[in-house]
């Protein structure tokens, strides 16, 4: 959680100085108004021929319009954020001479009448559709397929990235991309590039640890603590997502994205550390990812300043204003996000370790004890807390106990149980 970021009503006095609240308005709103599409191309497409993946709406039997034409990268995935209103055609092709267009015998597949699933409906579990590319198609020799003509009022592609080799310098993992991801999510999804990255090649020898940041966070959160890892013994990956979406939508990503890698590499176990909110969104994605695998590959989960029993500025954020950033309706205390949490156990044989911070003489807002953005009530929440492995406190404020070498000696230690 983002330290300029604790008081939301504080927040929406500044923003309605600036104007940023009709830009978040005008953001939920669209967001509202979108679905979001994910394929997955077989066999793994390779840099050359390019293969391309895009979807376009069919009226009376003509093709009429597209949108989120792209690349498909070879880790096979490509998706959509596409307006609710209308139902699509779905396919990737292989460009095998380069014009840009579909030729009979280029390898394809397409999915028709597909829905988009709402981008705000938390009820939604992610489902990815499977393309597998074929050359057969029955179409008459020397057909030439166009590709329709791109229409922006319809959506856009979501970048997704899959074990990208991606170093934390980037620009796209500063913190100002954090505050994008929390203030424009629907710009995110297009401009930046949700996913789990690797800091370096897989490696078979090593444990899997992701890094899960927080609300208005950014891997960069991270860069610190990433260098007091032993990475003789652990390969360390981070997820790169929009804090501003509903946590559930985040969360199944996550999970997502974890069975997909395990399935890729074959790895038999990965262990997630998390900050601030990005431990509510990694609590329920490890029990989303291990029940749908149906063995628990997870075996430990460390947070760090967590906010358990929820944050009262994002119950007041959401009354203050109509159309608040979605992740704060997941965040307000005893949300139907949190409620379930606390009910729902993590997975048997999953750990959970509980790092919280302290300082003395926090804002004036913040009438109890707390770490400058938390209060040590939420961090401690006792539906958690007494379901946990191990509870330590540590004396520093909410993003400064990301930059201590005893906090990260605590989580290697705990990895390392």
């Amino acid at each position: 959680m983002n330290p300029a970021l604790p008081s939301l009503a504080i927040t929406t006095l500044l923003l309605s100085s600036c104007g940023s609240i009709i830009g978040l308005r005008k953001q939920v709103t669209t967001m509202e108004e979108r679905g979001g599409v994910t394929v997955e191309v077989s066999p793994a497409p390779k840099q050359s021929p390019p293969t391309y993946a895009l979807a376009w709406r069919v009226e009376n039997g003509q093709r009429k319009d597209s949108a989120g034409f792209q690349q498909v990268s070879s880790d096979a995935l490509a998706a959509f954020n596409l307006n609710l209103d209308s139902v699509y055609h779905i396919g990737a092709f292989t460009d095998e001479n380069r014009n840009g267009a579909f030729d009979a015998g280029e390898h394809l597949d397409m999915k028709v009448d597909v829905q988009p699933q709402p981008l705000t409906d938390p009820t939604v579990k992610p489902v990815i559709l499977k393309l597998n590319l074929k050359r057969e198609h029955n179409l008459p020799p020397g057909l030439v397929i166009q590709i329709p003509k791109e229409n922006k009022n319809l959506g856009d592609k979501t970048n997704i990235a899959l074990g990208e080799v991606a170093s934390l310098s980037e620009k796209r993992f500063a913190p100002d991309a954090g505050g994008s991801g929390l203030w424009r999510p629907v710009d995110f999804l297009s401009e930046n590039t949700l996913g789990i990255y690797f800091t370096e090649p897989y490696d078979p020898q090593r444990v899997p640890v992701v890094f899960v940041y927080g609300i208005g966070g950014s891997p960069q959160d991270w860069k610190y603590f990433l260098t007091r890892m032993d990475r003789s013994r652990q390969q360390l990956w981070f997820f790169h997502y929009p804090s501003g979406m509903r946590l559930d939508r985040v969360s199944g990503m996550l999970a997502e994205g974890l069975r997909m890698l395990k399935k890729r590499h074959g790895f038999e176990t990965c262990h997630v550390v998390a900050h601030s909110m990005g431990g509510l969104v990694s609590r329920v994605a490890i029990t989303k990812a291990v029940s749908a695998e149906g063995r628990n590959f997870i075996p430990k989960f460390i947070s760090i300043s967590t906010p358990w029993g929820g944050h009262a500025a994002a119950e007041s954020g959401i009354r203050h204003l109509k159309k608040p950033v979605p992740s704060w309706i997941d965040v307000a205390p005893e949300s139907d996000y949190l409620r379930a949490l606390y009910t729902t156990p993590l997975p048997k044989g999953t750990t959970h370790d509980l790092i919280y911070g302290s300082t003395k003489g926090g804002p004036f807002y913040l009438k109890d004890e707390n770490d400058g953005v938390v209060t040590v009530a939420s961090e401690t929440e006792p539906r958690i807390a007494r379901k946990a492995s191990s509870i330590s406190h540590l004396p520093y404020e909410h993003v400064e106990i990301l930059n201590q070498l005893s906090t990260a000696a605590r989580v290697q230690r705990a990895l390392m149980k």
